[in-house]
């Protein structure tokens, strides 16, 4: 089930420094709760989560050549480990 829920972990220069501290950013389904994700991330990783924000990212406008379409809109999660737990993102996904 928690494969079900975390889609992909985000993997951008901002959200490699956040590891750092001990904060890791996923795409997740967008009708998943934040209990939802705290409990895939712990079942998945092994770790024990401190807290969740998440987000709605709506799709923006693109136009290419005489189409114009759209991205499309996800839900991000920023989890925070306990002190002490890390998540290896590149290597466990």
């Amino acid at each position: 089930m928690s494969k079900e829920i975390l889609l992909y972990p985000i993997v951008t220069e901002k959200s490699m420094s956040m590891t750092e501290e001990g904060r890791y950013e996923f795409v997740v389904v967008k009708n998943s709760t934040k209990m939802e994700i705290k409990d895939a991330v712990e079942k998945m990783f092994n770790v024990k989560v401190a807290w969740v924000n998440v987000m709605r990212t709506h799709g923006k406008k693109r136009m290419r050549k005489a189409s114009i379409g759209m991205t499309p809109s996800k839900k991000k999660a920023v989890v925070a480990l306990m002190p002490g737990f890390k998540i290896d993102v590149i290597t466990n996904v």
